[in-house]
């Protein structure tokens, strides 16, 4: 083992008497969205995690996601942009929704076609399946996978038990991050993902996150930090939110005139020379 890996485990330590875990970890982070297009960033993040609150802080590109278990809602924010999005997990889970029915009855009018079979792997990436899925967790020392029907990997890291912080996966879960089965085995990952892959929904986006971590300590977590900045603007989110109705209003009056151009000019003076 490398000095730098025992400098981190010596990080892992959990103090009883902290309220939260802070985790600091580099990331490759690639986004999918429901239409297949790819955007892979590689960036810094600092992780919060208190309970079931959590909030992923970009320190490359300075973006926020905060989810709110307390409060039952989830905030996406972009300090930079001075932009936000807010949504109640109902009403992020009742849009979503509305985004894969969609996606199903594009499915149901190509049937037997390879329409099909490409919106059902679609559908599949986004954990819906036509019967309920078959979820396993297997164990190798310190790594652990959560398996879905057999070959689909939703999670595959190393752990470190000295550092409890169910909360992280708890909240992604809470804000649909994870099918309900794939929830229930995160419960037993029995420490903190240290290094690894894991795959999971924000929204209509399909997530992909390979990353290490690179400091991690329990300690005291201000409520404060879960909250947005000030002076933030509320705005849709793109390719989740429908935009803003578009509001019609009527152009300004103008008065009517009928006269011609020339005819609002004055008539021009009698010229001296034609006088008799």
């Amino acid at each position: 083992m490398t000095l730098a890996a025992l400098a981190v485990l010596a990080l892992l330590a959990q103090d009883p008497s902290s309220n939260g875990v802070a985790v600091e970890r580099t990331v490759k982070r690639t986004t999918i969205d429901w239409l297949g297009r790819r955007d892979e960033v590689q960036r810094k993040e600092r992780i919060l995690i208190k309970g079931g609150n959590l909030a992923i802080l970009d320190l490359t590109f300075g973006e926020r996601l905060i989810i709110r278990s307390d409060l039952k809602k989830i905030y996406k924010a972009d300090p930079l942009a001075r932009e936000y999005a807010e949504f109640t997990f109902d009403e992020a889970a009742a849009l979503r929704k509305t985004r894969l029915d969609e996606i199903r009855a594009a499915k149901a009018r190509v049937p037997g076609t390879a329409d099909e079979k490409e919106l059902d792997d679609l559908l599949q990436g986004f954990d819906q399946f036509a019967a309920a899925p078959q979820v396993e967790l297997k164990s190798d020392g310190l790594r652990r996978e959560v398996i879905v029907n057999g070959d689909r990997i939703r999670i595959s890291v190393d752990v470190n038990a000295n550092l409890q912080a169910p909360g992280w996966m708890d909240a992604l879960s809470a804000a649909g991050g994870f099918h309900p089965a794939v929830a229930e085995k995160l419960r037993s990952l029995g420490g903190l993902p240290s290094k690894g892959t894991i795959r999971y929904t924000l929204f209509m986006d399909r997530i992909v996150e390979q990353f290490e971590v690179t400091a991690a300590q329990a300690r005291e977590i201000p409520d404060a930090d879960f909250e947005l900045p000030p002076g933030l603007v509320r705005t849709p989110l793109k390719g989740f939110e429908p935009p803003p109705a578009r509001v019609l209003s009527r152009p300004p009056s103008v008065k009517q005139s009928f006269k011609e151009d020339d005819g609002d000019k004055p008539p021009p003076a009698p010229d001296k020379k034609d006088k008799p």
